[in-house]
């Protein structure tokens, strides 16, 4: 399987448009991303082909013009790409991550329901406060 945190910013946004639609044709990409971007026909195929590459595209060359088709969900890409993102951080500072998060980002009346139904849930296990876990090898 592809590792998702090969993936660049780039990238993502090539393969944002191809979960949207479902699939798509490299015209379909390029005339979403010329109105959306200052980049060039020639970078936006570059970044599909990088993508096959990686695997994270793969192409139905069986009529023209090709349509490219995820290998990754998108559900399983953004948790992945949390989840390492989230790995790297010290215990301590993931619950300001996370509001930082929640106040940087446009979110729904919906999700922030469902949000707090999770705390509601998470405080009911949780301690009243997580040891840093950075130096948890030295010996």
């Amino acid at each position: 399987m592809a590792e998702i945190q090969n993936m660049t910013k780039a990238e993502w946004q090539v393969m944002r448009i191809i979960w949207t639609l479902g699939q798509a044709t490299s015209k379909e990409v390029i005339d979403i991303l010329e109105k959306k971007t200052t980049w060039k026909t020639a970078t936006i195929k570059t970044l599909i082909i990088r993508l096959q590459k990686k695997n994270f595209l793969v192409a139905d060359e069986s009529n023209r013009p090709y349509i490219y088709k995820p290998l990754i969900a998108e559900n399983d890409a953004i948790h992945e790409s949390v989840n390492d993102l989230f790995d790297s951080l010290c215990c301590m500072k993931k619950g300001k991550a996370i509001g930082d998060l929640i106040e940087n980002s446009n979110i729904s009346k919906g999700d922030i329901n469902d949000l707090i139904l999770q705390l509601q849930n998470k405080r009911e296990k949780a301690s009243y406060e997580v040891e840093c876990d950075c130096l948890e090898a030295r010996l």
